[in-house]
């Protein structure tokens, strides 16, 4: 489901939007790690996961599995319910289960969509996720992304992995500096975006 949905949504993104993709060869053909994007629309998910040559298991809000079919679905499309709020340890437990044994992990650490695209304080949860799973974290800028607008091109651009080493135990200081070691790199990609 999950591949043959991707090569259906790419091509009409790419018919009705335009969708350019750069930066994939940072994403590793093989073994597991984290992908943290920026996030300011419901439809990133979409445009990350059509870019990425792999799968993205994405955690996904727990509202959205209470209905039985539309969880189905979302299970079917390698999402995992997440309660948002709390210290999720199932969530967790399962993010890095997912890039442990080799998935591809997508995190939003800005925690919730950014209503004018400036790019949210980023929580640690990517950073930690990666370093207990030992996988590297890849920062992903998307951009353009409006199901409304047509012909507004989408952007994704992946950046530079960070090796956190691992799997460890990561120090708050090395969390800091790592999260903000991403967000530089989602600013200069943003840019890149722009010009």
């Amino acid at each position: 489901m999950y591949r043959w949905g991707r090569i259906f949504v790419r091509w009409i993104l790419s018919l009705l939007f335009g969708l350019e993709v750069s930066g994939l060869e940072h994403i590793p053909k093989s073994g597991g790690a984290v992908v943290a994007a920026n996030h300011t629309t419901w439809f990133d998910p979409i445009a990350i996961a059509c870019a990425l040559d792999r799968p993205v298991h994405f955690m996904a809000k727990a509202e959205l599995f209470r209905n039985p079919l539309v969880a189905k679905v979302l299970r079917r499309l390698y999402a995992f319910p997440v309660r948002r709020g709390e210290a999720d340890r199932d969530a967790i437990r399962t993010a890095v289960e997912v890039a442990r044994s080799g998935g591809v992990l997508g995190i939003f650490p800005e925690g919730t969509r950014s209503q004018d695209g400036t790019l949210l304080p980023l929580q640690s949860g990517a950073v930690f996720i990666a370093a207990k799973a030992g996988v590297p974290i890849i920062p992903v800028a998307v951009s353009g992304v409006s199901p409304l607008r047509l012909r507004r091109k989408i952007v994704v651009r992946a950046g530079m992995p960070l090796d956190l080493g691992g799997p460890r135990r990561i120090t708050k200081p090395e969390m800091e500096a790592a999260s903000s070691a991403i967000a530089d790199q989602f600013a200069q990609l943003l840019r890149r975006n722009i010009d």
